[in-house]
């Protein structure tokens, strides 16, 4: 799939005391990118942890145009859990930095 023309959020999320595991089967359990899927415009994400085990996890989500990610964000779905899954963080979620998709290459 070619994303070029597309936009990336990129979402970093701190997990208290270092629970990265805590963080990735609450995104598991309650389908947050299935969910995100289906606000519409959404063309994949994935859930990264750091390899060091430190600092935060990193969410990159790739959508058709930045106005698909702002209803993402502005969803009640969205809405109704982000408490829950604030409990699990140092610091509340924000919306994502968003990204315009210049140059992408498929594998």
């Amino acid at each position: 799939m070619q994303l070029e023309g597309a936009v990336r959020s990129a979402l970093y999320l701190y997990p208290k005391k270092g629970d990265y595991e805590s963080v990735l089967k609450f995104f598991r359990a309650e389908r947050i990118l299935e969910l995100s899927k289906e606000s519409g415009g959404f063309l994949g994400a994935s859930v990264n942890m750091p390899t060091s085990l430190a600092g935060p996890m990193l969410v990159l989500a790739a959508w058709g145009k930045e106005a698909d990610y702002l209803r993402w964000v502005a969803s009640p779905v969205r809405a109704e859990f982000t408490p829950r899954l604030t409990e699990l963080l140092e610091r509340e979620p924000a919306s994502g930095e968003m990204y315009s998709i210049e140059q992408d290459l498929p594998a």
